[in-house]
C-alpha cells in the first residue's frame, strides 16, 4: 500500500472511529423509535410494560403479513431509520390500510398486556380480571377463576397507543387525521374485547357438571386479525365536519350520504387507496415489480399475474423448488416428512 492510500484509509478510519464515539446509543424510551413525549413519558413510568408492547408489535406484524399476503399491498414497509418504531410503522396516506395497522396495533396490546396480567406478569400493576358477572350467565354458574385481564389491557393500550395523536397546529387536516386514528384505535380494542369468550370448566367431583366456574378469555390473536381484515373490507369512508351552529364542534362523518353510520366498532378512512402498483417510498409503497405471482388459476385471484403485476406482465423462470413430502405419522406424537426437490416454473411481475 502506498503512502496515499495509506492516508485516505487512515483517515476513513478515523472519521468511522469518531462516527461510532459520538453516537447517542437509542435506548428503550426514546422519541427515535417515533415516540411522542408523552409515550416516552408512560414508556418510563410503565417500563415494565414495554416488552409486551414489544410483543405486540411483533404480533401485530406477523397477523397483517399474513392477512395482507398476497395482495398487491402486502404489509410491508421500507427500513426504518434509526431503528424501527416501537408500536407501529408510521403510514403517511389516511387509507383503509391504516385503518387497519392502526387498530391491529391497538389491539395487539390490548391482547398482550391482558394475558400478562392473568399470567402475573405485572403483578405490581394488574393480576387476574376482576370484570363484573355477564347479565346472561346462568345463575348456577360461578363468575370466578382468572380470567384474562380485558378492562386493564383496554385501559393501557388507549393511554399508551391513543398517546401517540397529538395536533402541532390548528390545520384540519392533520386534525382529521387525529380523529381517525383515535377512532381506529379504539376499533381496534373493540374487536378484542368482541372476539374474546366466556369460558366455563366444571367445578366439583361430580360427573354431571352440575356447577361451573367461568370467566372471559381472549381468543388467539389470529381471530381478532380476521375480524379487522373483515372490516378493512367493509370500512367507511368519511370527511371532517363542523357544526352548523357555532362552528366548535369538529367530527367525522360519512362521506356518502346514503351510507348507513358508522359506529365505534368501524374501521374508517378518510383518502382512497392508490393502486400500490408503482414504487413510492414517500408513502411506504414498494410496488408489485419482482414479486411473485400465480398462472393458469382456474378462478381469478389476487394473487394473478395478471392482477398483481398491474398489466405490465410477468417473466418466467426454471427453479428448483424444496417442499416436505412423504410424512408419516409416528406414535405418539410426531409427524416426520422427507424433503423432495422438484423443478418447476416461477412467475415473477416485471
Amino acid at each position: 500500500m502506498d503512502f496515499y492510500r495509506f492516508t485516505i484509509f487512515i483517515g476513513t478510519l478515523c472519521t468511522l472511529l469518531t462516527d461510532v464515539l459520538s453516537f447517542k446509543p437509542i435506548f428503550l424510551c426514546d422519541e427515535r423509535r417515533g415516540m411522542t413525549e408523552k409515550q416516552v413519558k408512560i414508556c418510563f413510568e410503565d417500563r415494565k410494560h414495554m416488552a409486551y408492547v414489544i410483543d405486540a408489535r411483533e404480533i401485530a406484524k406477523k397477523e397483517c403479513e399474513k392477512q395482507f399476503a398476497g395482495q398487491r399491498w402486502n404489509c410491508t414497509f421500507p427500513p426504518a431509520y434509526p431503528v424501527p418504531p416501537l408500536i407501529k410503522p408510521k403510514m403517511e396516506l389516511a387509507t383503509r390500510e391504516a385503518a387497519f395497522v392502526y387498530a391491529l396495533a391497538s389491539a395487539a396490546i390490548m391482547h398482550t398486556v391482558s394475558r400478562a396480567c392473568m399470567e402475573n406478569k405485572l403483578s405490581k400493576y394488574c393480576g387476574c380480571s376482576k370484570e363484573n358477572r355477564p347479565d346472561d350467565l346462568p345463575k348456577s354458574d360461578l363468575w370466578n377463576g382468572c380470567g384474562d385481564n380485558l378492562p386493564y389491557g383496554y385501559q393501557f393500550s388507549k393511554k399508551f397507543v391513543d398517546a401517540s395523536e397529538t395536533l402541532a397546529n390548528d390545520d384540519l387536516t392533520t386534525f382529521q387525521r387525529v380523529l381517525m386514528n383515535l377512532h381506529n384505535n379504539e376499533a381496534g380494542r373493540w374487536a378484542v374485547f368482541e372476539k374474546s369468550r366466556i369460558q366455563c370448566r366444571c367445578h366439583g367431583v361430580t360427573k354431571n357438571c352440575a356447577t361451573k366456574m367461568c370467566y372471559r378469555q381472549l381468543a388467539r390473536f389470529k381471530e381478532v386479525g380476521k375480524r379487522l381484515f373483515q372490516l378493512h373490507q367493509s370500512s367507511i369512508q368519511v370527511k371532517v365536519t363542523q357544526a352548523e351552529k357555532d362552528n366548535t364542534e369538529i367530527k367525522l362523518t360519512e362521506k356518502n350520504p346514503d351510507f348507513n353510520k358508522y359506529t365505534s366498532k368501524d374501521l374508517v378512512y378518510i383518502e382512497d387507496s392508490p393502486s400500490y402498483c408503482e414504487k413510492d417510498l414517500d408513502y411506504s409503497i414498494f410496488g408489485t415489480k419482482g414479486r411473485k405471482c400465480n398462472m393458469n388459476m382456474k378462478t381469478q385471484s389476487l394473487q394473478d399475474c395478471n392482477v398483481l403485476c398491474c398489466g405490465r406482465g410477468h417473466h418466467t423462470r426454471r427453479e428448483t423448488i424444496r417442499e416436505k413430502c412423504g410424512c408419516k405419522f409416528i406414535w405418539c406424537c410426531d409427524v416426520k416428512c422427507k424433503i423432495c426437490e422438484k423443478e418447476q416454473n416461477v412467475h415473477y411481475c416485471k
